[in-house]
């Protein structure tokens, strides 16, 4: 009997011969090192995850869709609360050389997160756990001014090849509007995407020996994407 892992190998071995075919400028792009090398990790790690959401059984979904919620929804209320503290004491301020300004905003940031998580977290039917690689995978696609409609086309046949229990529910007109609302609605930075949850694990998979420049450049690449 084929482990997860191996599973897992060879269907993004399929999904990379999809690519060629979808996106065949895509080599290119890595030629002319328009598509960095910590680009095509971070894809890497997306499409990942993609196979691991579409692979697991339903109670599987939930049970992870839900551990990942309440990691992200801690991570904010944490960012929000920490911000909040500080601007209440001015000589905190003072004392570490902190710009009220900067730091009200990126409270108003990470607050403006934290509701649209709960939001997701209060309800039945927003725990899907692979809407979060999907914003990532047509964020990504985005980024490089791929075309949607074979990006789309792509997430279909992960869904197949990936045997995806609810792959009959979908098509090309339900993932097309689905893009359209992930892409205005989700809300997510990569602090919430590298915090480690009591797993041990972040959400996106990525293993960093020390916070080194690698690190720090990948980070800087994969926001660019969430932009």
């Amino acid at each position: 009997m084929k482990t997860s892992r191996i599973v897992e190998r060879e269907i993004i071995r399929e999904i990379r011969l999809k690519l060629r075919l979808y996106f065949p400028e895509l080599q290119s792009f890595i030629d002319k090192k328009i598509i960095t090398k910590n680009d095509w990790i971070f894809f890497g790690m997306i499409q990942l995850n993609l196979v691991k959401c579409f692979t697991i059984t339903p109670e599987d979904a939930i049970r992870k869709s839900k551990a990942q919620i309440n990691q992200i929804t801690k991570f904010y209320e944490l960012e929000t609360r920490v911000r909040k503290t500080a601007l209440s004491s001015n000589s905190f301020l003072k004392e570490n050389d902190l710009n009220k300004l900067e730091l009200s905003n990126r409270m108003v940031f990470y607050n403006d997160h934290r509701k649209y998580w709960k939001t997701r977290k209060d309800s039945s039917e927003l725990y899907f756990n692979y809407e979060v690689f999907l914003f990532l995978y047509y964020k990504w696609m985005k980024s490089f001014e791929l075309d949607k409609e074979s990006s789309i086309s792509l997430i279909l046949d992960i869904m197949m090849l990936s045997n995806y229990y609810s792959k009959n529910y979908f098509d090309f007109d339900r993932l097309s509007k689905e893009r359209v609302l992930i892409l205005k609605e989700m809300k997510i930075s990569s602090g919430a995407l590298l915090i480690k949850g009591k797993n041990g694990q972040n959400i996106i998979g990525a293993t960093f020996d020390n916070d080194n420049d690698d690190k720090k450049k990948f980070i800087r690449e994969m926001n660019a994407h969430l932009l």
